[in-house]
């Protein structure tokens, strides 16, 4: 009994510090997002221009990368537009070749949107352990 609670114990714990510790460095991180953003700005519809994406350091080697993003003025954009589309941007890290192995090395991801005027229109945030979860 006592070598099934150790065994547990210790898969938990790796567990526990995949999920919520990045595999890659702070240094690393921006290395990459320096090269997504010397493309940038870029255009991703009609109305909705990527502005550029941060590393953000979250404490305990947690990791998150921020995309922001500038929809045209005028646009009746809410938050529960953004929820409609999560699924669909989630599918696009979950199983994109390039975005894939991006979610797996980072804690969290964060895409925020906001007017061109600045107003803050909402945000949408998922992890690996969102892909996990998929069906």
């Amino acid at each position: 009994m006592r070598i099934l609670l150790l065994v547990l114990t210790l898969s938990l714990s790796a567990f526990t510090h995949h999920a919520f510790s990045a595999d890659i460095t702070m240094d690393e991180c921006n290395t990459r997002v320096a090269e997504m953003n010397a493309t940038l700005p870029m255009a991703l519809d009609d109305i909705t221009t990527w502005i550029s994406t941060t590393c953000v350091d979250q404490g305990n080697d947690a990791i998150q990368l921020v995309y922001v993003n500038h929809v045209k003025d005028g646009n009746a954009i809410t938050q529960t537009e953004l929820d409609a589309v999560r699924p669909s941007v989630l599918m696009s890290w979950c199983f994109g070749p390039d975005l894939f192995p991006l979610i797996q090395i980072v804690d969290a991801v964060n895409y925020q949107y906001d007017f061109e005027n600045g107003q803050h229109i909402g945000e949408l945030n998922f992890s690996y352990q969102d892909c996990i979860a998929q069906p």
